[in-house]
């Protein structure tokens, strides 16, 4: 069994200090935390340690009669300054957007947990600032409304593909420095039209089949290597959008999808379904759903809907004049 590359490097951590315990039941547990008590997977970690050196029979790391300090405050001002280690982070950042979904458990219990967007820099243009994924595990929506300035107390940072989030746990504290829209009260689990969704901007849930899929590789941006994805293009009655995965895509073109927390973001002009770890992705069944042949005019485009970033273009024209250009070096 292949250990879930979600909790790789932390099984690895673990594997360090407790050289032989099971990394099967040593992700196990991580997951046990993040499903039964919502912890995120790296809060877990020192948790995790001690019950497998405890088990081994070795001395509990900060077993000792005086409790451990607590990790001293980090303040930050950008996301640029915050490393895949930082715990107990306070950031003032911008709320873009916030979707709820219920998670299911082990015990099969729902929980709700929630992720959006958030920027940095808030008081600064648009244009100056990074936007971050951010997963709160603690029923924080009334003061995580869209539009929204917070203070976030107490949260940390996980990694994973060498890309960085932020998580916000039950025990942060958030301080609403401007108020925005309205709270997120209810979780909204509809699927929208493949149309729509194109013209949004944050998490979707959409039904669409599988139009093409091929892999692909990304360059880390440091140079340290490379990270595997999945491309492809999906379609519904009202049109096709591409779409990049970063975790495994396993379905062949022709199967029907759906597909819960996507987010859509723009390649320069153009709309992209992005998959991550937090993307649910399941077989759907609608025999009234359109079949591929029904599908295939929607991979076509026209010269009025070309836009910049566009991939893997289909289109019928007529060519009227051809010029030929010579550039020098």
């Amino acid at each position: 069994m292949t250990v879930d590359a979600k909790y790789a490097n932390l099984v690895a951590t673990v594997k360090e200090e407790c050289k032989d315990a099971s990394e099967d039941e040593i992700a196990d547990e991580f997951r046990r935390y993040e499903e039964e008590f919502l912890i995120p997977p790296e809060d877990a970690l020192r948790s995790v340690i001690r019950k497998f050196q405890a088990a081994a029979g070795m001395e509990v790391t900060g077993s000792s009669g005086t409790r451990a300090a607590p990790p001293s405050v980090k303040k930050v001002d950008r996301f640029s300054d915050l490393g895949s280690d930082d715990r107990n982070v306070t950031v003032e950042v911008a709320v873009v957007s916030y979707t709820p979904r219920m998670q299911k458990m082990k015990t099969g219990e729902e929980r709700q947990i929630a992720f959006g967007w958030i920027e940095d820099n808030p008081w600064e243009p648009s244009d100056k600032r990074e936007r971050w994924d951010y997963k709160d595990w603690g029923g924080h929506s009334q003061n995580l409304a869209p539009g929204s300035v917070v203070r976030l107390e107490g949260v940390s940072v996980n990694e994973w593909n060498d890309k960085k989030s932020i998580n916000i746990n039950r025990t942060s504290r958030i301080s609403v420095l401007r108020e925005g829209g309205q709270a997120n009260l209810e979780r909204s689990d509809e699927p929208i039209s493949i149309e729509r969704a194109s013209q949004s901007d944050g998490f979707v849930n959409i039904v669409a089949r599988v139009l093409s899929t091929k892999s692909d590789v990304i360059v880390k941006r440091d140079g340290s290597g490379q990270l595997n994805v999945v491309r492809g293009r999906l379609a519904d009655e009202t049109g096709s959008i591409g779409m990049l995965s970063w975790s495994d895509f396993d379905y062949e073109p022709g199967t029907l999808l759906k597909i819960e927390g996507a987010s859509i973001r723009r390649f320069r002009d153009t709309p992209e379904v992005n998959i991550s770890d937090t993307t649910r992705v399941e077989v759907y069944h609608d025999n009234s759903f359109a079949s591929m042949d029904d599908l295939a005019a929607t991979k076509k485009s026209t010269i009025s809907g070309l836009r910049n970033g566009m991939r893997d273009v289909e289109i019928t024209l007529q060519v009227e004049s051809w010029y030929k250009r010579s550039f020098t070096a």
